[in-house]
């Protein structure tokens, strides 16, 4: 038994590992610097979950490490692109007056390598971030677990720790972001390219 879960561990830290690389250097390829550096910070921060919800959070209600046997590449690179597109979303959402929606999207729909079904479940789920906020966190849940894992159905446990892990995931990953460099100097260099 021990074994066995060490080799899943490995086989998760080799996925973590191989999205980040991949997504990062499709990031480093994106002309605007602000966008570049948002989505590369995004896939540093994603792999930084991805450790503590796959391997080092041994909870017993704990989403995402129950269902380690099923992650394999697919889930992986789902996991990254879910991440991407929520804090994409929250970002915006938050500054409106300083970000436009569809230039943001560009990049991230580059970066990700979105597929039309993908692309689709973005503007639905940035429609109802925008127009029923209230919702919006509820969808981003029951997405997560349908688009990684293929569940249609979650306990109350699974639904209130993946509605906890997006929110300190997105707290976390924004005080990286512009804990050195303020959000609005990150604009102003990205606008003076």
């Amino acid at each position: 038994m021990l074994e066995r879960n060490l080799k899943k561990d490995e086989r998760c830290k080799k996925l973590i590992e191989e999205c980040k690389s991949y997504f990062i250097e499709r990031a480093y390829q994106l002309e605007n610097q602000f966008y570049s550096a948002f989505y590369v910070q995004c896939a540093e921060s994603t792999a930084a979950d991805g450790y503590e919800v796959f391997l080092e959070t041994p909870m017993e209600h704990n989403y995402f490490r129950a269902n380690l046997a099923k992650l394999d590449e697919t889930a992986m690179m789902r996991f990254y692109k879910l991440a991407a597109i929520h804090h994409t979303i929250r970002m915006v959402r938050r500054r409106k007056k300083e970000m436009l929606w569809e230039n943001i999207k560009e990049g991230l729909f580059k970066v990700y390598d979105l597929t039309e079904n993908e692309k689709e479940m973005v503007d639905i789920l940035q429609r109802c971030a925008f127009l029923y906020q209230t919702g919006f966190q509820e969808l981003f849940i029951k997405t997560t677990a349908r688009y990684i894992f293929g569940h249609k159905v979650l306990s109350a446990f699974s639904f209130a720790f993946i509605g906890n892990f997006w929110y300190n995931s997105y707290s976390s990953f924004m005080g990286s972001f512009v804990g050195y460099v303020p959000f609005r100097v990150r604009m102003e260099r990205a606008m003076g390219e």
